[in-house]
């Protein structure tokens, strides 16, 4: 996948959704943490789907029984983490989205979860910010979805 200039990460709108990878990112030991950090300034407005909360929760349980990380330092970066998501995005309920989610996911052969998102930045008009260049180049193969994601 070709890099982003950095001007490059800002959609036409000053909203992004960032999706629990983007998020989690930020507070878990990752190679994305600087880039979704520098990435996310480029916004004014931030939307994710509720279902971040139990995967960023995801992450901080693979942290610390796949990857002994200390369950304090977990404990201490889900809060962080949660505080993050409550105090500066705007969180949309999974329900709100499932149908539409649904019928994308089936459409396209994309997870629910990802679908979830993708809905959500469509319904915004901006795009999902992610770590996960799986599903990015996923999307970016599927006409009515090119150019969605975007990696920071």
């Amino acid at each position: 996948m070709e890099a982003l200039a950095p001007n490059a990460l800002q959609s036409s709108s000053s909203v992004v959704v960032l999706d629990s990878s983007a998020i989690a990112s930020i507070f878990f030991k990752d190679k994305s943490e600087q880039r979704v950090a520098r990435a996310i300034h480029g916004y004014d407005k931030f939307s994710t789907v509720d279902v971040a909360f139990a995967e960023v929760g995801s992450v901080a349980w693979k942290s610390v029984v796949l990857f002994k990380e200390k369950i304090e330092l977990s404990h201490v970066a889900l809060k962080q983490a949660v505080d993050f998501i409550q105090d500066n995005i705007d969180v949309v309920s999974s329900w709100e989205l499932l149908n539409q989610a649904f019928q994308l996911g089936t459409k396209c052969n994309v997870q629910i979860y990802d679908s979830l998102f993708l809905v959500l930045a469509k319904q915004l008009r901006t795009k999902v910010l992610t770590t996960d260049e799986k599903l990015c180049n996923k999307v970016n193969s599927i006409k009515e979805l090119r150019g969605i994601t975007i990696l920071p």
